[in-house]
């Protein structure tokens, strides 16, 4: 398998990936989003909420927070970070209210909205995060991923949007006979850099196949 890098953001990273099979391919799409763990909130314990929104919703939207953590808290025993929060209104509750517990701890996104509370109205709660993957829960998918045949009539100078173009313009047989090249495109959420996203992936695809014995 031979990588390219046709670009290489913080956030998203495009590929040219030669010597592999379609099935590969789709393989590393369902990892990158599915099998790469990163933790989310899974327990929310409400001591008081008078917002216009019931404690499930809220938990829900709090649940959906990216964040981000040190590796080291992955290989404790009992990894977990902690958060609370507590506001009064009137105010936006967002993100950056949620005070979380732990070095290298922190919610990706500051201004996320949570919800909106006025004059006389309190919030008070705490949350524990955990680790999962995005097979159990999309509020732990780490990104994603998707892929799509290399044009015959690229020439290796083109960009993403350019190779975009020349595939809609082709016929869908002619990109069958190129199956072993592929452009990939992997866009992460924040919690892992692209290319960490794509090296956890390949090691999970790796770990999985060695697991398989030949008959």
């Amino acid at each position: 398998m031979k990588f390219q890098i046709l670009n290489s953001t913080d956030n998203e990273l495009q590929l040219v990936v030669e010597d592999v099979s379609e099935a590969l391919m789709n393989i590393i799409r369902r990892t990158v989003s599915f099998e790469v763990p990163t933790f989310a909130v899974e327990e929310v314990y409400f001591k008081e909420n008078t917002s216009v929104l019931y404690d499930e919703i809220l938990a829900h939207r709090i649940g959906l927070v990216p964040l981000k953590v040190d590796k080291g808290i992955f290989v404790m025993k009992d990894p977990k970070v902690e958060l609370t929060l507590t506001v009064e209104g009137p105010k936006e509750v967002t993100s950056a209210d949620l005070k979380l517990e732990g070095k290298g701890v922190e919610a990706l996104y500051p201004k996320t909205p949570l919800v909106k509370i006025s004059k006389n109205q309190r919030i008070e709660l705490r949350a524990v995060a955990i680790p999962g993957t995005g097979k159990e829960h999309v509020k732990w998918s780490a990104g994603h991923a998707y892929y799509f045949h290399y044009p015959s009539k690229a020439k290796g100078s083109e960009n993403l949007e350019k190779l975009r173009k020349m595939v809609d313009e082709e016929e869908i047989g002619t990109l069958k006979n190129q199956p072993n090249k592929f452009i990939l495109v992997i866009e992460s959420w924040g919690q892992l850099e692209p290319k960490e996203l794509l090296k956890q992936a390949l090691t999970n695809i790796g770990a999985n196949l060695s697991e398989l014995k030949v008959k």
